[in-house]
């Protein structure tokens, strides 16, 4: 096998790898489409895969071929298992969604074994985004927020993957919901449960700023008993002497502990009922914004991420890049950014016609 492709060559070989792999699952065939502007790769539920385009001259590498080669089997097996009709309520439930079908059909293949070094493949994937994702904390000035709730779906998304051995730093109080989600992940059978247990992670990042309920104490201590004559004088605050003039006691040391409680709990299962999984594909999400609370997140195991808020009117950041040809640009093969056509969009059509002068 040779080390190093040309792009002229590398396409036509990622292709036929992918019109094999179709074969060998046992799927209907699909059609690559390599488009510029976007980073991964993404299916829609006709069977079209857009991979990020590269240069005839490009020189690619083995280990481009292997990102490459685990883009199209991550894609396939949204083909194999996905409903693409299963859609959320809102944008940020869908990114939810995306990271946990994500997990949940790279671990279906990686249990069916479908290629003998499918579990290698996947985890080296989503370990070069983590990676990038990392990259991109400690490049000056332009760093991520891991507190900040557009980064979750994310993070959730490495999370998820018992085969990501590269994670990225998970902000304080998300670590039992991710938990649990991912109990709730190993029990799914269908995109409809993978919904519903996105929907669950929801609802619980919207209850993270809840206080919970005062508690009455366990065993109060009645109050004392005798005349008011009997009381010592000058202890209690507010309680009037002899002479009935209030004094100032001292600071009373019981304090009471709050603080924010990850309620876990009831199977709340959300409504499943036409809703769709869009375009998928791989890709690293990025914020701005410095990360805070690394000290506290460290004390608690959770990679110093800061300290977990509610997504209140949050667009999440995609898990994924949509993966879409610019406008105007045609929907199959590859585009020129330097040639167009007179009118937009003329040639995207199934059947186009084309007026040509000898």
């Amino acid at each position: 096998m040779k080390n190093t492709y040309f792009g002229w060559e590398f396409r036509p070989a990622v292709t036929l790898f992918t019109h094999k792999a179709c074969a060998a699952l046992g799927l209907p065939d699909v059609t690559i489409e390599w488009t510029d502007g976007v980073q991964t790769a993404a299916i829609s539920s006709k069977g079209k895969i857009r991979l990020a385009n590269v240069r005839d001259d490009a020189v690619l590498t083995r280990k481009d071929l292997a990102k490459y080669v685990g883009f199209v089997i991550h894609e396939l097996l949204h083909r194999k298992y996905t409903n693409f009709n299963v859609r959320g309520a809102n944008q940020y439930i869908d990114s939810l969604h995306n990271a946990i079908e994500d997990a949940w059909i790279e671990s279906l293949a990686i249990k069916a074994n479908l290629t003998g070094n499918i579990a290698e493949l996947l985890g080296t994937l989503i370990d070069d985004m983590s990676t990038q994702a990392l990259d991109h904390v400690q490049s000056d000035g332009n760093k991520i927020d891991w507190s900040d709730p557009a980064q979750y779906p994310f993070v959730l998304a490495v999370y998820a993957r018992p085969h990501a051995t590269i994670k990225v730093p998970v902000a304080k109080g998300l670590k039992p919901i991710f938990d649990e989600a991912n109990r709730r992940t190993a029990l799914c059978s269908s995109s409809f449960d993978t919904l519903a247990v996105a929907v669950w992670v929801y609802e619980r990042l919207n209850m993270l700023d809840q206080e919970p309920p005062p508690q009455p104490p366990v065993n109060p201590e009645p109050p004392p008993r005798g005349r008011p004559s009997d009381k010592p004088k000058g202890k209690d605050v507010g309680q009037p002497c002899d002479d009935g003039e209030p004094v100032e006691g001292e600071e009373g040391e019981e304090q009471g502990q709050g603080g924010k409680g990850n309620e876990q709990g009831e199977d709340g299962q959300g409504d499943g009922d036409d809703q769709g999984q869009g375009d998928t594909g791989k890709g690293d999400a990025e914020g701005e914004g410095d990360g805070q609370g690394e000290a506290e997140g460290d004390a608690e195991g959770e990679g110093g991420g800061g300290v977990a808020r509610p997504p209140v009117r949050v667009t999440a950041a995609p898990v994924e890049p949509q993966n879409r040809a610019p406008k105007g640009t045609e929907s199959t093969g590859t585009y020129s950014a330097q040639f167009r056509l007179a009118r937009d969009a003329y040639h995207v059509g199934d059947s186009p016609k084309f007026n040509l002068k000898g």
